[in-house]
């Protein structure tokens, strides 16, 4: 593996001034394009005016159309010097002016997509590939989406934030929007480009600082100008992004959206592997029948306990389902209606937290249980059971564990998984501290809070990946460094009762921009949310938005498919 790549965010977190950022902008900005339509002109550059005289000064040039500004920026270069972590600069490779689409909330106006790359410093790792889209109606602000698992493919400028289905993207509602593939191509559930330093490096988190630093530069060399706001959104790993840049660059960023975040994600994939080594023992994985069956068993113990019977398990603080009770007869295994004993076991190990002999970087020391005795959810143990090399028709703590151990940990692509211990040696010590100390975010976000900085956090009880669990945890953790008053003034964490990973059983329909632009914007702190239920079947149905440790309890009349029949209680 190459060792020539250095990360400056290794000794320690940046703090640059966003005005400055703004001021430097603002003075480069003068090679640009201007918008056309309803965009912004450029900021005219040139040499300096000549002295008075009795010749008429020449007409100032017009300002260019939009599509003239677009393929203006085809062919750009950004150099490195503009860049705050190492790169070899980078380069705008394709420009679209794109036409208007869509009607009512999906009508997207038109806009200039802008695809480059960022090359690496050392000549074997991948560039970052990214993709920007302009509007012409700019609103002067910046939204930075991000990617998921282990990222590798390109997160599209016209893309939307998470639980947003329906709704209006930051594009359509004139941000500058963008993202990149992290600095490598591949599937998300696989990890082999960790085996180079530099590539590694950017997927830990420096690609987003890279890729916001071209961003901003090509909106200045468009508009004439840098954003007055910018934002970041994203779910899962990217939701861990997104809170990532609110620690490791606040004085960047305005506000941040985040659900389901992998935050404490060295924990959460070295869980993923110890889960996947205990599923691996000799009947102790379940099928998907039996895995459903487990599921509809803690559904039905449980779903009333809110008051209202509708599928989804809203108290889960009083749901403790025993799988001891859907024992077969004798404790071997007779069929799909039965767990044996060894699947007992097996769903227990897939439920017990994770608890290190050592702390990790800010302080942690494990990771929270997945919620499959009572939140309702369906466990992600695939249609086979764990082996090595791993497949993705398996648990996927199996094949994401796999790639996380191979990979990141021992860097050796012929380790075997299954040999995997957390106190095996040193050197797993060593390297899972080093690695969460690059990779996780610490949940003290005082520098954020102290910019102005907003957070916004959405969690489902019924998540089958991330448990809401590790949520809680950084609301505590965070609380803890920051206190109560000060956290509830700049982040928001909600909960919502039977909504997965994206999807499940209450699947998330909310206008999380709209609730942060306000928040930061107009000064006005989300209150009396309430979220939609994107699943077709289930009419639209809507439940008040909770800020936990709060939940959902039917006020016992009324409509249960209406927000109004419920009462966020503790």
């Amino acid at each position: 593996m190459n060792k020539s790549y250095t990360s400056t965010t290794h000794v320690s977190k940046r703090r640059i001034s966003l005005a400055a950022s703004v001021i430097a902008l603002a003075v480069q900005a003068g090679c640009g394009g201007g918008g056309g339509g309803s965009g912004f002109a450029p900021v005219a550059s040139g040499p300096a005016p000549a002295p008075a005289s009795d010749t008429p000064a020449p007409p100032p040039a017009p300002a260019l159309s939009a599509a003239e500004a677009c393929a203006a920026l085809n062919g750009l270069s950004i150099p490195a010097a503009d860049i705050a972590l190492p790169t070899s600069g980078a380069v705008v490779s394709s420009t679209t002016l794109v036409a208007p689409a869509g009607s009512g909330s999906t009508a997207v106006g038109e806009y200039c997509r802008v695809t480059g790359s960022i090359a690496p410093v050392d000549a074997s790792a991948p560039p970052i590939q990214f993709d920007l889209a302009l509007p012409t109606a700019w609103n002067r602000k910046a939204m930075q989406l991000t990617g998921g698992g282990y990222d590798g493919s390109v997160i599209a400028g016209n893309g939307n934030a998470p639980g947003a289905s329906g709704l209006a993207t930051p594009l359509a509602r004139g941000y500058a929007a963008f993202g990149s593939d992290s600095g490598h191509s591949g599937s998300a559930a696989e990890a082999s480009f960790a085996l180079n330093d530099e590539a590694l490096e950017n997927y830990f988190g420096d690609q987003l600082r890279k890729t916001r630093d071209v961003a901003v530069k090509l909106i200045a060399r468009r508009y004439g100008a840098a954003p007055v706001r910018t934002y970041a959104a994203g779910g899962s790993g990217g939701g861990r992004e997104a809170l990532y840049v609110a620690d490791r660059w606040p004085a960047l960023y305005d506000g941040v959206i985040a659900y389901f975040p992998a935050w404490s994600l060295t924990g959460m994939l070295t869980n993923y592997a110890i889960t996947s080594k205990a599923l691996a023992a000799p009947g102790a994985w379940s099928n998907p029948a039996k895995q459903q069956l487990l599921t509809r068993s803690v559904v039905a113990a449980c779903d009333a306990l809110d008051g209202a019977t509708d599928g989804v398990i809203a108290k889960v603080s009083a749901c403790a389902f025993d799988p001891a009770t859907l024992a077969c007869p004798g404790g071997a295994d007779s069929g799909d209606g039965c767990l044996s004993t060894a699947q007992i076991g097996g769903f227990r190990a897939y439920a017990t937290p994770l608890k290190l002999p050592y702390l990790l970087a800010n302080g942690t020391d494990g990771y929270a249980a997945l919620n499959i005795f009572d939140g309702g959810v369906i466990p992600a143990m695939g249609s086979s059971a764990p082996a090595t090399p791993s497949r993705f028709d398996m648990a996927f703590a199996t094949y994401i564990g796999e790639s996380f151990v191979k990979y990141m940990v021992y860097r050796d692509a012929s380790y075997d998984p299954f040999l995997f211990a957390v106190d095996a040696n040193g050197y797993v010590q060593q390297r899972l501290r080093y690695i969460s100390s690059r990779l996780d975010v610490n949940p003290d976000l005082g520098a954020f809070a102290n910019k102005g900085g907003k957070v916004l956090i959405v969690h489902g009880m019924a998540d089958p990946l991330i448990p809401a669990g590790s949520s809680e945890e950084f609301h505590r953790r965070a609380v803890a460094a920051m206190g109560s008053e000060r956290v509830g003034a700049f982040l928001k964490y909600y909960e919502v009762p039977g909504y997965g990973h994206g999807g499940g059983a209450y699947d998330v329909r909310f206008d999380s921009v709209d609730a942060l632009e306000r928040w930061v914007e107009q000064g006005v702190a989300p209150s009396r949310l309430t979220v939609t239920d994107a699943n077709a079947g289930n009419n639209g149905r809507t439940r008040p938005l909770c800020e936990y440790p709060a939940w959902p309890r039917y006020d016992g009349a009324g409509d249960v498919d209406l927000a109004s029949s419920f009462t966020c209680v503790r």
